[in-house]
């Protein structure tokens, strides 16, 4: 039956129709000539014609046999081609990785890692998504990013979190302003200035009332906006003070903001890589994953 022919056989007969010999052709292939043989008889039962036609001093190909032979050495070559595929995949010479990233890592750490990947790794192909951290962990449950680099939050119970980042929170104010000769502050000691907040469905924001209770309510109300590019370009002017995740305040070093530690008490989030349980990630992730984690663990505030 057709269904009975294997690889072997069609390559079997692909190697003695090139060779015209079978003694040639079992050398070839690492086989005794009688396994050649077999190989040959069986594809021809289960064909019902004979491709190779045999004297006693020659093996040449049959009429079914011209008819077969480009078809087999396509499926040869095919398979071939797959195989060096998957094993350029496997060494990470080819291929393609998929990730999450939430926005405070993409504006700030994620060239760096790109770059670093890149070099290593010149022909694998990246896409990325940026995200809040609940899309990039959305992205994560539904398939579409096979890791994220973002906040684990409140988490979910088919993902695992690598923490790399305990981001602790700053405050960040002109450097005209006094509190930018401050080695450090606390909570209590900038109760009255006027604070730059994010909107109110802000994960960031939430972290802090959170921690802070009651005296996140006592913060000045009056400015609110929805990203942290906003928050600090308006520090930058000199309008306000913003207490944000230290490492935000990579993304606008063109700004003349000082950074003041803030504590009583110390505020912070964590960031990491999210990948989603039990399921493998491809060998190209896995060397996105090593990057990131070299960089991301490295980070100093």
């Amino acid at each position: 039956m057709i269904r009975d022919i294997t690889l072997d056989d069609i390559t079997a007969f692909v190697v003695v129709a090139r060779l015209g010999s079978f003694a040639m052709a079992a050398d070839e292939l690492l086989v005794t000539q009688s396994a050649l043989s077999r190989r040959i008889k069986k594809l021809e039962n289960s064909l019902g014609a004979a491709v190779l036609d045999r004297t006693t001093r020659s093996v040449s190909v049959s009429t079914l046999g011209l008819e077969f032979l480009p078809k087999a050495i396509r499926i040869v070559e095919d398979f071939n081609r797959s195989v060096d595929d998957i094993n350029e995949i496997v060494k990470v010479r080819r291929g393609i990785v998929s990730f999450s990233c939430n926005m405070t890592i993409s504006d700030t750490l994620l060239p760096e890692i790109l770059e670093k990947f890149k070099d290593a790794h010149p022909n694998i192909r990246v896409r990325v998504h940026e995200d809040s951290s609940p899309q990039a962990l959305e992205k994560v449950l539904n398939g579409q990013s096979e890791l994220a680099l973002a906040q684990f939050g409140e988490g979910h119970p088919e993902l695992e979190f690598e923490a790399l980042i305990n981001d602790q929170f700053v405050i960040v104010c002109h450097k005209s302003h006094p509190l930018a000769q401050s080695k450090s502050t606390t909570w209590a000691e900038v109760q009255n200035e006027r604070f730059i907040l994010l909107r109110t469905e802000s994960g960031t924001r939430k972290i802090l009332q959170r921690n802070l209770g009651d005296r996140y309510d006592q913060l000045s109300n009056d400015l609110q906006v929805g990203h942290f590019h906003s928050q600090l370009g308006l520090v930058g002017r000199g309008i306000g003070i913003a207490a944000i995740p230290s490492l935000v305040r990579l993304s606008r070093k063109d700004l003349d903001i000082a950074t003041v530690p803030i504590s009583k008490p110390v505020v912070s989030r964590q960031l990491g890589i999210v990948t989603y349980r039990g399921r493998t990630l491809s060998p190209a992730a896995k060397k996105l994953r090593e990057v990131a984690a070299s960089i991301m663990s490295g980070f100093e505030k």
